[in-house]
C-alpha cells in the first residue's frame, strides 16, 4: 500500500482524498454508546500483530505532482485492502480488507494489529465485501464499517440476494447500526456482483455520517426491473437501475445522511440520488461538500459534487455531460429508450466527466501525465 504525502500534511489529505477518492474522515467525535447486543466475531484472532516490512520502490517511479513523494508503508501483510482511515493523532492508519479484516497499523513502524475480523459475516464475491471504513479520530476505539451481507441460504457467489450493513466496531465487538440488530427492514438490496455498498465519511458536526450505495442493478446490461424481482420491491416497472430514482423502499443509488447514530432518534435522509455506483467519495475539510466518484456505464466516468441536499444526478436516464449543450447532463440513450425517463427531471450535471473514448485532460494525449502514450495511439 502506498501513501502520497505533500509538504504539508493537511493539504496532502485533502488532495489525496480527491485524487484517490478514498474516504478520509476528519474531526469526528460521535458520542455513541455500544448497544448491548454487540457481538465479537472471530474474537480469538483479534489483537494479533504482524510485521509488514516495506519494500523499495521499483523503477521506473511514477511522475508525481510537485510537492508529492511516494513511500511504501506496508508490504506483504495486507490482502486486498479496500479503504483506509487515519486516527486523530495521525500516528495510526486503519485499513479494511475486502474479506472482512480491519487492521490498526502504526505509521512509525511497519506493524499492523488485527482490530476486528468480520469474515464470517461478509459476502466477499466480485465487487462485494467490506468496502467502507471510518474511524472516530478522537477515539480510535470506535471504527465504523460498511459491508455486503451474505445471502440467507447458500453460497455467496454469482447473482444472489444480498444486503448492506453499517456497523460500529469497538473492543467490545460489533454493534449493528443500520439496519439495527434484529430488524426485518432492510436498508439496501442487491442481486448482482457489483453496485452494492460504497464508502463512509463524517460531517463537520462530528456526529453525522454519510453513506453511499450503488443502484443494485445489473452492471452489464440494461436493467429497468425486467431481469428479476429478487429484491421483492414490486412487480410494477420500473425497478432495477431506477431504484436510484426513488421508485423502491430501498436506499439504492443514493447517498444517505445518518444523524444520531445508534440512538432511538437515529434518522436517515437522502442527500443525493440518481447515482449508478458511488463507490468512493470524500468530504472537503471544513465543509460538508462531498465529491463522489460515480462509476460509469458504457461511455462516461464522472465526479459529482454535492453541496446542497436533494441533488439528482439523473442515472439511469442521464449520465456524464454534453459538451454541445453547455455541458448539461447527457441523455443515456440505452435507458431513455425504455420510456421510463419522462418523469426524471431537474438533473444536476457532474462536476467533472470524461468519455471513455477521450483523454481525461489534453495533457494526457502527449503522455506527460499518465505514462507513455498507448502503443496503438489514442486514448488509453
Amino acid at each position: 500500500m502506498s501513501r502520497y504525502m505533500q509538504k504539508w500534511l493537511s493539504q496532502s489529505r485533502v488532495i489525496a482524498a480527491l485524487a484517490l477518492l478514498l474516504t478520509l474522515p476528519f474531526l469526528t467525535d460521535p458520542a455513541h454508546a455500544v448497544p448491548p447486543d454487540a457481538v465479537v466475531p472471530n474474537a480469538a484472532a483479534v489483537g494479533k500483530s504482524v510485521r509488514c516490512q516495506p519494500t523499495s520502490i521499483t523503477s521506473p517511479q511514477p511522475t508525481l505532482p510537485n510537492g508529492f513523494t511516494e513511500q511504501i508503508l506496508y508490504s506483504g501483510c495486507l490482502n486486498q485492502p479496500t479503504a483506509i482511515s487515519f486516527n486523530g493523532n495521525e500516528n495510526k492508519v486503519f485499513v479494511a480488507e475486502k474479506g472482512g479484516k480491519v487492521w490498526k497499523c502504526d505509521l512509525a513502524t511497519p506493524t499492523c494489529t488485527l482490530f476486528a475480523d468480520l469474515g464470517s459475516e461478509i459476502c466477499n464475491d466480485g465487487d462485494r465485501g467490506l468496502l467502507g471504513l471510518a474511524v472516530d479520530p478522537k477515539n480510535d476505539g470506535k471504527v465504523y464499517v460498511l459491508y455486503t451481507t451474505p445471502p440467507a441460504t447458500g453460497a455467496c457467489s454469482g447473482n444472489v440476494l444480498t444486503h448492506g450493513q453499517l456497523s460500529l466496531l469497538t473492543r467490545s465487538g460489533e454493534a449493528k447500526i443500520l439496519p439495527s440488530a434484529g430488524s426485518t427492514n432492510q436498508t439496501w438490496c442487491f442481486y448482482y456482483q457489483s453496485h452494492s455498498i460504497g464508502g463512509l465519511a463524517f460531517g463537520t458536526d462530528n456526529r453525522t455520517l454519510y453513506v453511499s450505495a450503488g443502484d443494485g442493478a445489473s452492471f452489464n446490461q440494461v436493467d429497468y426491473g425486467q431481469l428479476d424481482n429478487a429484491c421483492g420491491d414490486g412487480t410494477n416497472l420500473p425497478q432495477g437501475a431506477f431504484r436510484s430514482q426513488g421508485v423502491s423502499p430501498y436506499s439504492d443509488g443514493v447517498i444517505l445522511r445518518i444523524t444520531n447514530l445508534g440512538t432511538r432518534s437515529q434518522s436517515a435522509a437522502v442527500v443525493a440520488s440518481g447515482l449508478r455506483n458511488p463507490f468512493r467519495f470524500a468530504r472537503m475539510p471544513d465543509t460538508d461538500d462531498l465529491y463522489v466518484g460515480n462509476v460509469g456505464w458504457n461511455t462516461w466516468e464522472a465526479i459529482d459534487r454535492i453541496s446542497v441536499d436533494g441533488k439528482n444526478f439523473g442515472w439511469p436516464c442521464y449520465e456524464g455531460w454534453d459538451p454541445n449543450n453547455n455541458f448539461g447532463p447527457a441523455p443515456q440513450t440505452e435507458y431513455q429508450s425504455t420510456a421510463y425517463c419522462g418523469s426524471v427531471g431537474g438533473v444536476t450535471p457532474p462536476y467533472f466527466a470524461y468519455a471513455h473514448q477521450s483523454y481525461v485532460t489534453p495533457e494526457d494525449s502527449t503522455g506527460r501525465t499518465c505514462g507513455a502514450e498507448p502503443s496503438a495511439g489514442g486514448p488509453d
